[in-house]
């Protein structure tokens, strides 16, 4: 199931399902709504997008964070949806989630990190097509002024072009190719939704795979969760994003960490033949392209090469 493309005039919804917006934060939310702006968007915020409960921890109940999600689908007016913020609290409002209001009004959804159980939730049960990408100026106040960033989001959303271009160099973990349907995850997130009804099938998927707080030990036994749940059995190709912690020379040393992440993914899937691909087009931190969860892919790890295959907007 695929949105519509997005064009002038059109109005973007931002909604929180999660953290709650700070001060700060909004400030940065208004610089992204300026932003859009320059494409002849418009930008309205959710009823409880600025608000927090009685934990400092959500924007709201997790009913009310659902409702807003809800209420935009419903909404003739609202074109896309734009999470405004990751954090771990989105889990508490899957099932609240109208998966029949979404596939009576299917539109563009955005999110990162935490919202990529959205993500996962929303293909599981309606085969909506939906997009990865970083939040809204909300972490450094510099996601949408990274070029890359604000390229990539006009050629996708706008042009719908199958093409990823490299964001940096690329390197080839283990070589071949192949096809496939892309999913998208920060694995820690993935996991979160284990053995629950929004669990998708890998069968013959590509999977994009980024972390942001991750140390050794976490790689270790989070990756070895998905070889026991079967996951590395199913995929096709494995696409590894940027790393956060691993990649930041600050962060790498403060949390001693002695090897590559690609290293430990290696040694984690010795007995599998699917191709790696290493790359910096997608994570926290880092240029993002809009990955369209969803959507058939195909990729050369030898060549280095990623493109999308089948449509992933009207």
């Amino acid at each position: 199931m695929l949105a519509q493309v997005l064009k002038p005039w059109d109005t973007i919804g931002i909604v929180s399902p999660s953290y709650p917006v700070t001060e700060q934060k909004k400030h940065y939310l208004h610089l992204a709504a300026e932003k859009f702006a320059t494409l002849w968007l418009h930008v309205v915020y959710s009823e409880h997008c600025f608000a927090t409960d009685e934990y400092g921890a959500s924007a709201w109940t997790p009913q009310q964070r659902a409702d807003d999600i809800n209420n935009f689908f419903a909404d003739p007016t609202i074109n896309a949806m734009y999470c405004s913020q990751w954090w771990s609290t989105a889990i508490e409002i899957v099932s609240l989630i109208d998966y029949e209001n979404i596939k009576r009004h299917p539109k563009v959804f955005l999110g990162m990190s935490d919202i990529d159980l959205l993500h996962c939730a929303i293909y599981t049960k309606t085969w909506l097509v939906t997009f990865h990408w970083s939040d809204p100026r909300s972490w450094r106040g510099i996601d949408l002024d990274i070029p890359y960033t604000w390229e990539q989001f006009q050629a996708r959303m706008f042009q719908k072009s199958h093409q990823i271009p490299a964001a940096s160099l690329r390197a080839t973990i283990r070589p071949w190719t192949a096809r496939g349907t892309l999913l998208w995850c920060n694995l820690s997130t993935l996991l979160k939704l284990a053995w629950t009804q929004y669990w998708p099938t890998f069968e013959n998927t590509v999977l994009c795979l980024e972390w942001y707080s991750v140390n050794i030990k976490t790689t270790l036994y989070q990756l070895q969760q998905l070889k026991e749940i079967g996951v590395f059995e199913q995929i096709t190709w494995l696409v590894i994003g940027y790393i956060y912690w691993f990649q930041d020379p600050y962060r790498r040393k403060e949390n001693a960490i002695t090897h590559e992440f690609e290293e430990i993914v290696v040694a984690k899937t010795r007995e599998y033949s699917f191709p790696i691909l290493k790359t910096d087009d997608f994570g926290h931190h880092s240029p993002n392209c809009f990955l369209p969860i969803g959507s058939q892919v195909f990729l050369d790890a030898t060549n280095q090469h990623i493109e999308i295959t089948s449509d992933f907007l009207l």
